[in-house]
C-alpha cells in the first residue's frame, strides 16, 4: 500500500511590466527562478496572498509594489534546488506598479525579458523551464 506523499508549496510570481516579465537567477544553484518562494509552515492556513507578499518583500525589497491576481494560472510540479524536495509551483499573474527592485542574496542577476521573444532554456531548467515555457505559450 502507498504512502501520502509530503510537499512543499512554492507560489511563483510571472511579473509583468508591459510586455516584458521579470526572470531572476538564483544564486547557490546558478538556475532561471521567479519571484517568490516556498510558503512557511505557519502561513499555510492563512492567506495565501500573505506569503506571496513577504516573499515579493524578501526578494525584490521593501519600496515594490505590485498587484497579485489572486487566481492562479497554473499549478506545476517543481523539485528545490536546495535539498531536492518534491514541490508544487503555484503561478500567479502579477502586474509591476513600481519602487525600486533591490533583490536579495537569494539571487544574483534579474532581467526584463519580452514576452514575445524570450528564450528560457540557456537559463532555466527542469521543471521551472517548463513552467516557463508554458506561461509564455499561455500568455505571451
Amino acid at each position: 500500500m502507498s504512502k501520502h506523499g509530503s510537499f512543499q508549496i512554492t507560489q511563483k510570481l510571472f511579473l509583468r511590466d508591459g510586455d516584458k516579465f521579470l526572470i531572476m537567477r538564483d544564486s547557490k544553484s546558478g538556475y532561471g527562478d521567479l519571484p517568490g518562494g516556498r510558503m512557511n509552515e505557519d502561513e499555510f492556513f492563512e492567506d495565501w496572498m500573505k506569503s506571496i507578499h513577504r516573499e515579493v518583500k524578501e526578494e525584490l525589497g521593501e519600496s515594490v509594489r505590485v498587484e497579485i491576481n489572486p487566481k492562479p494560472i497554473f499549478v506545476h510540479k517543481h523539485r528545490v534546488n536546495e535539498g531536492n524536495y518534491p514541490c508544487i509551483i503555484i503561478a500567479y499573474q502579477a502586474k509591476f506598479l513600481g519602487g525600486e527592485i533591490v533583490i536579495s542574496d537569494e539571487h544574483d542577476f534579474m532581467e526584463w525579458v519580452s514576452v514575445k521573444n524570450y528564450d528560457p532554456s540557456p537559463l532555466f531548467t527542469e521543471y521551472m523551464l517548463d513552467a516557463v515555457k508554458v506561461y509564455l505559450k499561455e500568455y505571451a
